[in-house]
């Protein structure tokens, strides 16, 4: 017996030398680096056409077909985020610069929606306002005259009022997306004779009510300008 606890002793203390060994050829040190990524959103809207666009009515052919101008305005967008793109005017009316001759029954208070555009890319979002066909830039009242926060009644070239995929446009970049990513936009004003602007009292028959009264039945002459406000932002 007692043979028999010394052999079992022996290997014993081999197995531990082995087990010592095994753990000195382990050694390793480490250093940690810490690796950090800034996902910016990014949103470019960029206008590749010339900004001021003129329409002058002097002729009697003019007043009555109107004028258009085509390809008028072209826009960019660059995105890596969800987008909307929508237009406003920068105020209700017209800004009369210059007024011909004394006006005598004639209004120079002229909403912004005898101003019509359409953009030759319809929205792909089923959007309650558009741009598709020729449309009055709608003022709302005055209620969107240049306001950075959309509303039901923001007249859209791409999205909707609303967040979420079916709403919005992906992220992506006009040269490679230019069927959603690139916009020509054409302008038409038609002021008819007398000049109580035809298209208004279809498309808006509230507004050229009050616009055109039994005083003064249509647009004094002068010299006006309005601004067209292109707003890009994240989805909202």
């Amino acid at each position: 017996m007692k043979k028999i606890v010394q052999k079992t002793i022996l290997m014993t203390a081999i197995a531990g030398i082995f087990s010592v060994g095994q753990t000195k050829a382990q050694l390793s040190d480490q250093e940690y680096v810490a690796v950090t990524m800034d996902l910016q959103g990014i949103l470019e809207l960029t206008m590749t056409t010339e900004p001021q666009v003129d329409f002058v009515f002097n002729t009697i052919q003019k007043y009555q077909v109107g004028i258009t101008k085509y390809n008028a305005t072209r826009l960019e967008v660059e995105a890596t985020v969800p987008w909307d793109l929508y237009a406003q005017p920068s105020t209700e009316f017209w800004v009369q610069q210059i007024a011909y001759g004394a006006g005598t029954n004639g209004t120079n208070t002229l909403p912004s929606e005898i101003l019509e555009m359409q953009s030759i890319q319809a929205n792909a979002v089923a959007a309650p306002l558009t741009f598709d066909n020729f449309i009055g830039l709608f003022s709302n009242l005055g209620a969107n005259t240049a306001s950075l926060t959309p509303s039901l009644n923001t007249q859209f070239l791409a999205g909707e009022f609303g967040q979420g995929v079916a709403s919005s446009y992906a992220p992506a970049t006009s040269t490679a997306s230019p069927l959603t990513n690139k916009f020509l936009v054409h302008y038409r004003i038609k002021p008819g004779v007398p000049a109580n602007f035809p298209d208004l009292t279809t498309q808006y028959p509230t507004v050229a009510a009050t616009t055109f009264t039994a005083t003064n039945p249509y647009a004094q002459p002068g010299f006006y300008d309005l601004e067209v406000v292109y707003t890009l932002t994240e989805d909202l």
